[in-house]
């Protein structure tokens, strides 16, 4: 019999066989079987070989010493309990999971430290540890027994035969794939995203997707997945590095390790983890403690990623910023619809000339502000891509005519003190009569608690790249529009952010200071809103809601424990560990002088 004949029969015979990725081990049950099965034999045995009082009496006290150490050993630790009465190859798994006990407990801090239930609960396959504001995460620290990972096997989604070209190159390796799963299954703890492509052809397009299978497995059975799409390279200076950023886009929906409540989408991402490892993870966490659900972030796990058998690193998997239903829902047009009452999904961006998006410049280099930390010069000149559908040339200038009104609105709201609005024709003329306050003007046309969440964020983090790219907003002018004001959301990009002092000045709500190559990496509108003394009160009632930063606080232990929880799939690289630790750090060091800030 042919591989793929082989392949295909192995897989008819076995269609509802466990892919070996169990959601949680049943630990606790199995040291019950193996205490059984091990201990009953040896005590009958010897109950009966035994004559004399004193041996029967020796071998009992001997018995009941065993079953102390398996019962002490259960109610400290189950999976080092497993290892302790199962094979010599689960006595290995042990020793590595005490290793990476031990590699914790080094850099553990006072604030880090959690009740054993709270690491218990983190060694599910995603895990998801609640904080005060209901943010989860998904930490998956799973130990897979010898019997689970034999029932490992492909799942091949087509039984039909007709396959593509690389799904057909995928079932003629099938075994191959599958003791690729087998072996991987006995060195990682983290979920696995394992991509083969067609005829193994290497990953290097930002524009071609490479036709793929992609796998994801070392996980909860309700999460295994194989299924066919596209990956190419994302990203820009990251995408010049050694461990690429990857974009996947499935050809049918899909959902992914239970990310964003399980919902089924096309597009994901894979961020590559860097040093310090979670520059984004912590940027996404925080965001969501801050935004509570009302605007959206992407929701994130970590991973390992293999691409055609060959290890690739750590991940992060992650959502697509897009306009979407479930992400960014603003109203696309279709192919007919000219009309300029839609919805527009729009990034401040600097690679804007780069991208195939339709983009306008925004020119704000003739006004002289004054910052809040009083520091005065010209505001800069940015680039905004449209990133959700667009058909014609008239709706893109609208884009543009309709967000240079609205800072126009606001930078004469805050610096001259005079209420301004929209008329029909979007023109922007005087409120004077309308509006009472310049505070009313602002508000009619922008979402206010989605600049004050956004503004928190990026002081807490320093993102450098807050005013050049990767910060967006949304707006929909359809009938049924959830973005009836502009609205800031979908934070991105915290690769170049926790650094400088963490006390006496603001970041994100003043000028920038130029570093690097020099450019002015400011945020128009976060510095000149930050200058309204309304603004601020709204920034200290929102950090009244946050406890005083102590939510926040929260957010970092989990942050702390999910960067530890990688320990084992860092192959040595321990002291990834404590470079992360250090990104904590500077958020708390925010924290603290932020509490100062803004506390009532």
């Amino acid at each position: 019999m042919n591989t793929k004949k082989r392949a295909i029969a192995l897989m008819l015979a076995a269609a509802m066989i466990l892919s070996g990725c169990s959601s949680e081990k049943d630990t606790e049950a199995d040291i019950t079987t193996t205490t059984t099965a091990a201990t009953t034999p040896a005590e009958t045995t010897a109950a009966a070989e035994t004559t004399a009082a004193a041996e029967t009496t020796v071998k009992e006290e001997t018995t009941t010493a065993e079953k102390n150490v398996v019962t002490e050993t259960t109610s400290d630790d189950e999976t080092t309990a497993a290892s302790e009465t199962a094979t010599a190859e689960a006595t290995t798994v042990s020793e590595i999971t005490t290793t990476e006990k031990t590699a914790s407990e080094e850099i553990t801090t006072t604030e880090a430290v959690t009740t054993a239930e709270e690491t218990t609960a983190a060694k599910t396959t995603t895990a998801k540890a609640e904080t005060t504001t209901a943010i989860e995460t998904t930490v998956t620290e799973e130990t897979i027994t010898e019997t689970e990972k034999a029932e490992i096997s492909v799942n091949i989604p087509d039984e039909s035969g007709n396959y593509s070209a690389v799904m057909e190159q995928y079932v003629q390796k099938a075994e191959e794939v599958e003791q690729f799963m087998k072996k991987t299954a006995e060195l990682k703890t983290m979920p696995v995203i394992h991509i083969t492509t067609l005829d193994e052809k290497e990953i290097l397009s930002k524009e071609e997707y490479n036709e793929s299978v992609i796998d994801v497995f070392n996980c909860g059975e309700e999460y295994r997945l194989t299924a066919e799409g596209g990956v190419r390279v994302r990203g820009n200076s990251t995408a010049d590095g050694e461990e690429k950023p990857y974009r996947i886009k499935f050809n049918e929906k899909q959902g992914m390790l239970g990310l964003h409540e399980g919902m089924a989408f096309k597009s994901w991402v894979l961020l590559r983890s860097q040093w310090n490892l979670i520059p984004d993870y912590t940027g996404f966490m925080l965001a969501r403690t801050i935004f509570d659900g009302k605007y959206y972030c992407s929701d994130s796990t970590y991973v390992n990623v293999y691409v055609n058998g060959k290890y690739k690193g750590l991940y992060l998997l992650c959502e697509q910023n897009q306009a979407t239903k479930g992400r960014v829902e603003v109203y696309e047009p279709s192919v007919d619809e000219g009309h300029t009452d839609i919805g527009y999904f729009i990034e401040l961006d600097n690679y804007a000339e780069e991208e195939d998006n339709p983009y306008f410049t925004m020119d704000l280099s003739h006004i002289r502000f004054t910052d809040y930390e009083n520091k005065t010069q010209e505001l800069p000149v940015d680039d905004y891509t449209i990133k959700s559908d667009t058909t014609n040339e008239a709706q893109v200038e609208f884009a543009e005519k309709y967000l240079t009104g609205v800072f126009k609105i606001l930078h004469s709201a805050v610096e001259n003190k005079m209420p301004m609005m929209f008329d029909e024709d979007y023109n922007v003329v005087s409120a004077q009569g309308v509006y009472s306050t310049p505070k009313e003007a602002v508000d009619a046309v922008i979402d206010l608690q989605s600049v004050v969440d956004t503004m928190i964020l990026q002081e807490l983090v320093h993102n450098y790249d807050v005013g050049a790219g990767s910060f967006f907003m949304a707006v929909d002018f359809s009938e049924n529009s959830k973005y009836k004001k502009l609205t800031f959301l979908a934070p991105w990009d915290f690769n170049w952010a926790y650094s400088e002092e963490t006390a006496g000045r603001y970041y994100a709500g003043a000028f920038q200071k130029p570093v690097h190559d020099m450019v002015d990496r400011s945020n128009a509108w976060l510095t000149v809103i930050m200058k309204a003394d309304w603004f601020r009160e709204m920034l200290k009632d929102k950090w009244a809601e946050l406890d005083n930063g102590q939510k926040l606080t929260d957010t970092l232990k989990i942050v702390l424990e999910t960067a530890k929880s990688l320990e084992a799939d860092l192959e040595g690289e321990f002291w990834r560990v404590n470079s992360a630790k250090d990104i904590i750090g500077f958020v708390r060091g925010r924290i603290k002088w932020l509490n100062e800030e803004w506390s009532r």
